[in-house]
């Protein structure tokens, strides 16, 4: 048995590359894995098995900084979303609170009339005068003909009318207006200025008090 193994030994040698067996030390085939001498596993040098484990740390390391990277990109977009969409939201309530500081007030053209037209025009077709003045803006001009006592009224009449009954009835909308009418006295002429809020042809006008011209 001996001698025909070291008859193929021999014949291996000048045939094939050879190495020594780790156990027994024979010159068996390079490629080996199991020992034909002694029938043992050839185990693997120390040098690979450290190469081996560095390079499964290189693989699992580079997985863990890819993750790394995705999780922080991730977070930075999700950052950046939520940043962008705070500064809107602020943008926006910046254009709302600008919009109402310089939103411009309503400007109200007033039309200008004598007392007097209002009643002739009351007398001649009530319905008529009422479709033309109601909710109108208008200034007035007229003789104060009554004072409320309760400062919540006056009352004003054509200027060439002595003993005219219906006039307008103006209302006053605040102290400084009242104010104003306890400096003034009956058959003073004075301009309103105002919103005619109904037509009768009982009643007259009433028109509440915008300011005194």
């Amino acid at each position: 048995m001996e001698n025909n193994y070291n008859d193929y030994s021999k014949s291996t040698t000048n045939a094939t590359p050879t190495k020594k067996c780790k156990h027994c030390q024979t010159d068996i085939p390079k490629k080996a894995k199991i020992c034909p001498n002694c029938k043992k596993r050839q185990s693997m040098p120390v040098w690979a098995i450290i190469l081996i484990v560095f390079v499964v740390f290189v693989i699992l390391g580079s997985f863990s900084t890819k993750g790394d990277s995705t999780t922080t990109n991730a977070e930075t977009t999700d950052k950046t979303e939520s940043t962008e969409a705070q500064e809107g939201t602020k943008e926006v309530e910046v254009a709302e609170v600008v919009a109402e500081e310089v939103e411009v007030e309503e400007v109200i053209e007033y039309t200008t009339y004598e007392v007097g037209e209002l009643l002739d025009d009351l007398n001649n077709n009530a319905l008529k005068a009422e479709s033309k003045y109601s909710e109108q803006y208008v200034e007035l001009s007229g003789e104060l003909s009554n004072i409320d006592s309760d400062g919540k009224y006056i009352s004003i009449t054509p200027s060439d009318e002595e003993f005219a009954i219906i006039g307008v009835q103006c209302y006053l909308m605040s102290d400084e207006q009242k104010d104003k009418v306890m400096e003034m006295s009956k058959g003073d002429v004075i301009t309103v200025r105002g919103k005619i809020t109904s037509v009768g042809e009982v009643m007259g006008y009433s028109l509440d008090i915008d300011e005194f011209k």
